[in-house]
């Protein structure tokens, strides 16, 4: 159950293929330009266009349900047309997207298609994007190279967020012409950089009804029930903090809870890689449950320690459970990707449509109350995926043949 030491981890990644450099450089500006527009939509939508909350809800919560729910789609698109071409594609749409920003800050409608373009343009890449990154290493190294890319987009959120806070409210044309090059300039270096032709056809033995079956596996429950608990972390933690502390500590949480999945995920890749599945579950979802039950404390002190134990949950389940996915699906690494992000945008619609009204109807309970009833629900949760993964666990299908990787120090060849 051993971790691995950082200089290990450095020479690992600088032993690997020029692509797969490249696409962990990807993934650390992609999510620094989305972020320089994504967290501030519903500000500009509803000051500078002066669309109604319930209208801006609305498309937030459709855009967020076609970026996560569209990656099926997209990652069985990606087996016919190829991950290079799929990836392509996703990035241009992605980019006509943030550039009709530049017409739709005056234009309401231009700016809904804008909204939707960018949500359309990351359902074709994601699934592609991380089939590459698994089918090019072997099972031994596969939890460390997610992890690190795990990282690389938990930074570029941060730093990007950070960026535009100090620039989109004076400066908002400049931020989306900005992104828009950004984006143009990584469509074009996936185009010339990564080789033609890779492939991302189903493996030997795969079946039609295989869509089906990745989106009911054991890791699919876990993904949706994990999105559900996690979100009323990710959606109300900001409410919750800003009716009674300064924003700093909202900031400050927002840190931790990066920081320590930047930080603590990729040393522990590898124990994360090898430990049971049920054991993973069983670890992670009391964890959240003392998390959430942190936050019906008054104070600070009680803000970061649930911050810390939520955190150290995302930073191992969510791994966890791609590792498991792409098991399930053996040689369908976009379908196993797709059905994830499908489970995850359900879980995640769910936990917003649920915790809205629970925290609305709080009553004289006030947040406590609301912290209190997402904690039963994380017992709940913790008694289901248990039962789920000791019961039935994700095992590798026998008989199908598995794909040829290519020589490269993290693929033992």
């Amino acid at each position: 159950m051993s971790g691995i030491r950082r200089s290990d981890l450095w020479a690992g990644l600088t032993g690997l293929p020029t692509t797969l450099k490249f696409l962990l450089a990807t993934s650390f500006f992609m999510p620094l330009g989305s972020f320089m527009v994504l967290p501030f939509l519903a500000i500009l939508l509803h000051e500078r266009l002066g669309m109604a909350m319930g209208t801006v809800g609305l498309l937030l919560g459709v855009t967020s349900f076609l970026q996560f729910s569209g990656a099926l789609g997209g990652g069985l698109i990606a087996e016919r047309i190829g991950l290079k071409t799929s990836m392509v594609t996703g990035l241009t749409v992605r980019t006509c997207g943030f550039a009709l920003f530049l017409a739709g800050l005056s234009v309401p409608r231009l700016a809904v298609v804008a909204v939707l373009l960018t949500a359309l343009g990351d359902a074709f890449y994601s699934p592609a994007n991380k089939a590459y990154l698994v089918r090019e290493v072997s099972d031994e190294h596969r939890p460390v190279l997610l992890s690190v890319n795990n990282s690389a987009l938990s930074t570029g959120m941060a730093l990007g967020t950070l960026i535009s806070g100090l620039l989109i409210a004076r400066w908002p044309l400049l931020v989306f012409a900005l992104v828009s090059l950004m984006f143009a300039a990584l469509t074009g270096l996936h185009a010339a950089i990564l080789p033609p032709g890779r492939s991302a056809a189903p493996a030997r033995g795969s079946r039609g009804g295989d869509w089906v079956r990745a989106f009911l596996t054991p890791p699919a429950l876990v993904a949706f029930v994990t999105a559900y608990v996690f979100w009323f972390f990710q959606n109300y933690l900001g409410v919750y903090i800003t009716a009674g502390h300064s924003t700093v500590v909202y900031s400050l949480a927002l840190v931790i809870n990066s920081a320590l999945v930047i930080v603590g995920q990729p040393p522990a890749a590898r124990w994360i890689g090898r430990v049971r599945y049920s054991t993973a579950v069983l670890i992670t979802f009391p964890v959240f449950v003392l998390g959430l039950l942190a936050f019906t404390r008054p104070g600070v002190p009680f803000i970061l320690l649930g911050t810390v134990l939520m955190s150290v949950g995302e930073g191992v389940i969510f791994l966890k459970n791609d590792l498991e996915a792409i098991r399930a699906v053996p040689g369908r690494p976009t379908l196993a990707v797709g059905s994830q992000r499908l489970a995850l945008g359900l879980g995640s619609f769910a936990s917003g449509v649920v915790g809205g009204r629970l925290y609305s109807s709080a009553g004289s309970g006030g947040p406590a109350h609301f912290w209190l009833l997402a904690a039963v629900q994380g017992l709940v949760a913790t008694a289901l995926v248990g039962l789920v993964t000791i019961a039935r666990p994700a095992r590798r299908r026998a008989g199908v043949a598995a794909l040829p990787v290519p020589p490269s120090e993290w693929s033992g060849s």
